[in-house]
This record gives structure tokens, sequence and C-alpha cells, in this order.
């Protein structure tokens, strides 16, 4: 595997870490295929709740477009995990196994 792509594990790992340890929030860039279809690009985000749902039991994420320095700009987009394209500059991908010509999927 390429440093150019992270599987959707090591994404949500990163994403359940919020603050720095300063007490500043966390800021990603990420990708996404919005519910409705339309293709989103943040720059820069901060992660947030999706609503009033329990978010893993759902697989989503609320992403929420922020300034340089984490302070919120618009509202919350909630993200089907499965929907995220690039997180930080990097493809998602589902798993690091790559598949060889003679291999089948079972």
């Amino acid at each position: 595997m390429t440093e150019t792509t992270i599987t959707q594990r090591e994404m949500l790992q990163l994403l359940d870490v919020r603050y720095h340890p300063n007490g500043k929030p966390m800021i990603y860039s990420v990708k996404f295929v919005q519910l409705d279809g339309k293709l989103r690009f943040f720059p820069q985000a901060i992660v947030c709740g999706a609503g009033k749902m329990h978010n893993k039991a759902y697989r989503m994420r609320g992403f929420q477009p922020c300034d340089c320095k984490g302070f919120p700009e618009d509202h919350v987009y909630p993200v089907r995990i499965n929907n995220i394209l690039e997180f930080n500059g990097r493809r998602v991908i589902f798993t690091k196994n790559e598949l060889k010509d003679a291999d089948t999927v079972q």
C-alpha cells in the first residue's frame, strides 16, 4: 500500500480524536458524497455529531466546515462513512488486502 491511501478503519480511529491535548479542535480535510448525491470537499472541517442519533450504530459522522483556527463557519453535514472518498488528502479504501488475478472474493 502506498501512503496515498488510508483504510476506513484507520480513518475512523482518527475521527474519534476530536481535540488536541491543548484543547483546540482537530481540523481535517474531507471529500464526500452528500446524502442527496452532491460531491462536497471541505479543506478544513471539524468532526461533530450528525444529529440526534447514535452515530456509530448508524455509521454516520458529522462534518462542519471551519476556518484555520477551528471556528465553525457553516452547519453540520451528516455523512455516511461509506460515502467518504478522501480524508486528509488520502483516498479511503475498505481493506489493505489486494486481490490477485486468480483470487476470488467469497
